[in-house]
């Protein structure tokens, strides 16, 4: 006998159709493929997205907009330098958009729709600056900017500067007034490293310019990382590893920059009015320490920590003493440190910033030797004079005359 019983309903749960989203992101590098890889990352926490990707200039263009718009495009997501057309393309629509670490071109006169996410160059700036002072070791710090002179690259070169000049030590740095027809040539980069007091501490703009920079040493025969320790940006690992010496590097959070991307083109989609423009930073994700750098130490911030001391006050009339007080610790232990990090000792760190100032005020200034002995430290004129021809090999008369000054 048949078993006769209630109809049950169920009821059907709606699903919305996936998103038609379109990234345009280059993938040439680490930055971008990890930058896909967070936007990934995001859909598999369960939303539902229909991608159409373009890898370069060349297939991310105006054409290609218009004919993703006529599908029914939904948002855009876009980090592919170069591409103003295609942006002044979606610039037409009222579409969301998310640029990675790209200018916004058209999109720009839009007050709405329109969301940045980039790496904070500043905190990569500022990382590394902390990263050289930790290690303890250089006498002289240096910035080598990008070449296209990038707004990313000054943001990373100022913050590094300006970390470092609060610290007590100045920054010389190779940008935009060295290049030749937009292009530097790798004699006045070789000039350039020659320049800097050894050992120095340098950061590059990026792996690539690392890549470079480590090139240039090579030819000039400056070792790394003994006299120039050396961090690109990026962590790219088919550069890093196979450099020689094996490049340090910053590593920016690529991975959260595309996840986070995703999330406000995600959000825009789904206002019913577009969303006011934002931007959006995202942090490093780790300094890391190859062969080009020395690893850091407690010591390295003690030595650098007096390195700065001295460098303000030394024509002062400091003494090792004043150094002691200010670090306080004993002295046998920051002699130690000197010795080890600086192969000086505390008292010849002293005399050679001094002679350092004296040289530059022969060059820079008619004022006597008398006048600069007694600002540059010393009471006694002959003093300097002696210790000053046994430094350098000439007088301190014939170094003004032979360099002009």
């Amino acid at each position: 006998m048949e078993r006769m019983g209630r109809k049950r309903t169920v009821a059907s749960v709606p699903i919305s159709p996936a998103r038609h989203v379109v990234v345009g992101l280059r993938m040439a590098g680490i930055a971008g493929q990890d930058k896909l890889n967070g936007i990934f990352s995001y859909l598999n926490e369960g939303h539902r997205w229909m991608l159409s990707i373009y890898r370069t200039r060349h297939e991310f263009t105006a054409k290609t907009v218009r004919e993703e718009i006529a599908k029914g495009a939904d948002g855009f997501l876009v980090g592919i330098p170069g591409a103003e057309e295609a942006l002044a393309e979606i610039a037409k629509t009222g579409l969301p958009v998310v640029l990675l670490n790209v200018p916004p071109g058209r999109l720009a006169k839009r007050g709405r729709g329109v969301a940045t996410v980039k790496s904070d160059a500043r905190e990569v700036g500022r990382h590394a600056a902390d990263t050289f002072l930790s290690q303890g070791v250089y006498k002289s710090y240096g910035y080598a900017g990008y070449r296209t002179d990038d707004d990313w690259s000054r943001e990373r070169g100022y913050a590094f500067r300006d970390a470092l000049e609060k610290a007590g030590f100045a920054v010389r740095m190779f940008d935009i007034t060295h290049y030749r027809a937009g292009i530097d040539d790798q004699a006045s980069l070789i000039r350039w490293l020659e320049s800097l007091p050894k050992p120095c501490g340098i950061l590059a703009a990026c792996d690539d310019r690392a890549y470079e920079i480590l090139d240039a040493c090579n030819e000039a025969g400056v070792k790394v990382p003994s006299e120039v320790g050396l961090l690109g940006v990026n962590n790219d690992p088919i550069l890093c590893e196979n450099s020689r010496p094996k490049l340090s590097s910053v590593q920016p959070d690529f991975k959260e920059e595309g996840r986070l991307a995703s999330e406000l083109l995600e959000s825009m989609m789904g206002s019913r009015g577009a969303a006011k423009s934002v931007t959006r930073l995202v942090g490093i994700k780790t300094i890391v320490h190859r062969e080009t750098t020395f690893p850091m130490s407690h010591a390295g911030k003690l030595v650098q920590k007096a390195l700065a001391f001295i460098d303000r006050n030394a024509t002062r009339k400091i003494g090792v003493p004043d150094v002691i007080a200010y670090l306080k610790v004993s002295r046998s232990l920051a002699e130690l440190r000197f010795r080890e990090l600086q192969h000086e000792s505390i008292y010849e760190a002293i005399t050679r910033v001094r002679l350092e100032e004296v040289k530059h005020r022969l060059l820079t200034t008619c004022d006597t030797i008398e006048t600069i002995s007694v600002d540059c430290g010393w009471s006694n004129a002959n003093t300097l004079k002696n210790l000053f021809r046994r430094a350098f090999g000439l007088s301190m008369r014939d170094y003004r005359n032979q360099h002009g000054g």
